[in-house]
């Protein structure tokens, strides 16, 4: 079941801890809720892609986390400073909003329709949120259009709305064996090094 605003507000202010919902910082409200999602906004910290000496990345045999350093290029803007977003570009960043999801809920994030209609992608695949995830939510970003786009911190890029479970899920993210992502207060870079299929094939 997809929340209302109203179903959102309530979940935040739970006195259940188990059932709680928590989103910081709050930075306006009545700007914030729509109907059935919460505008998120564009943290400082992004990664860009970088040309690195490689001929292409082969995870699990000689791409690792080192390496992954290199081809992500860590950048953190000032208040008044900004990243330009070329055509065919991609960075990842993160919403300056931190989020802990309790177990009986999941959540998506999408981008804003203002942005999309300038050619903006808020994100390739992964736009689902676990319940149980603890976190700043990832922004991988794409510019699809004809002209570089601005952006800088505190710009509200993206949407994430929230579906109540049938149940409260047995594995949450946070109970997971390999919670690659937990807790990050800003934007990682890829840790699909970490998967078990891309271990197994260097053994």
């Amino acid at each position: 079941m997809l929340l209302s605003e109203i179903d959102v507000a309530k979940r935040l202010v739970d006195p259940d801890d188990n059932k709680r919902l928590v989103i910081t910082p709050i930075i306006n409200a009545r700007e914030q809720f729509g109907p059935s999602s919460f505008d998120v906004h564009l943290g400082t910290d992004f990664r860009r892609l970088e040309n690195i000496n490689r001929s292409s990345i082969i995870l699990g045999e000689e791409f690792s986390i080192e390496d992954e350093a290199y081809y992500t290029k860590k950048v953190v803007l000032s208040a008044r400073h900004s990243v330009f977003l070329h055509p065919g570009e991609f960075v990842l960043a993160s919403t300056l909003e931190y989020f802990l999801f309790p177990d009986d809920l999941a959540g998506r994030i999408e981008g804003r329709s203002s942005w999309g209609r300038l050619g903006l992608l808020v994100h390739a695949t992964a736009g689902f949120v676990d319940p149980g995830f603890a976190g700043a939510l990832t922004f991988e970003l794409s510019n699809v259009g004809r002209l570089p786009i601005e952006l800088k911190a505190g710009l509200r890029l993206g949407q994430v709305c929230f579906f109540q479970m049938s149940q409260s899920s047995l594995i949450p993210y946070a109970k997971k064996h390999r919670a690659k992502y937990l807790g990050a207060p800003g934007v990682q870079g890829s840790r699909a090094h970490a998967d078990p299929e891309m271990k197994k094939r260097t053994s």
